[in-house]
């Protein structure tokens, strides 16, 4: 596990706060259970590659480009996209807490979310797929309608 000095986590979360996304994701279902895969992200887009080579070298993750398709179509810039997830994502939002203004409601769930990553939660049905507790997808269901509701920028749209 890295360690981060206040300054870093600081500055990570002007970064987030600002230019940074924490956010749930719900884009598939296993095909054989129907159960629904949530993936879990801190992001930071930025068309300045030293801002996400800062982020790289200072906080881990990966980097990636945004491919033509997911840029705007008047775009005249590469896009930069960093971004943390799992284990990493974990540590990092409990860092970040205390140092986060606008992003503090989001951090709170990413954390409560993550939890529901922690617990031994999978079922082994008789074909041999995996399912897990009825109550952790509750649980998940939540904390990805809320996260969505403070992401929305459209009140109509409001769950």
């Amino acid at each position: 596990m890295r360690i981060y000095t206040d300054i870093q986590l600081a500055y990570l979360a002007g970064i987030i706060d600002g230019e940074g996304s924490i956010y749930i994701g719900n884009f598939s279902c296993n095909p054989k259970t129907g159960t629904p895969y949530y993936q879990t992200n801190i992001e930071v887009s930025n068309t300045d590659g030293g801002l996400i080579d800062w982020l790289m070298e200072n906080i881990g993750g990966r980097r990636t480009l945004y491919t033509a398709k997911q840029l705007p179509k008047n775009s005249r810039r590469e896009v930069h996209r960093w971004m943390i997830s799992g284990d990493d994502l974990t540590n990092l939002c409990n860092l970040l807490l205390p140092y986060l203004v606008i992003k503090k409601r989001q951090c709170e769930i990413m954390i409560k979310m993550r939890k529901t990553y922690n617990k031994k939660i999978a079922n082994v049905g008789s074909k041999g797929t995996i399912s897990l507790e009825e109550e952790v997808l509750r649980l998940r269901k939540i904390y990805f309608d809320e996260m969505r509701s403070l992401h929305c920028r459209n009140y109509a749209n409001k769950p």
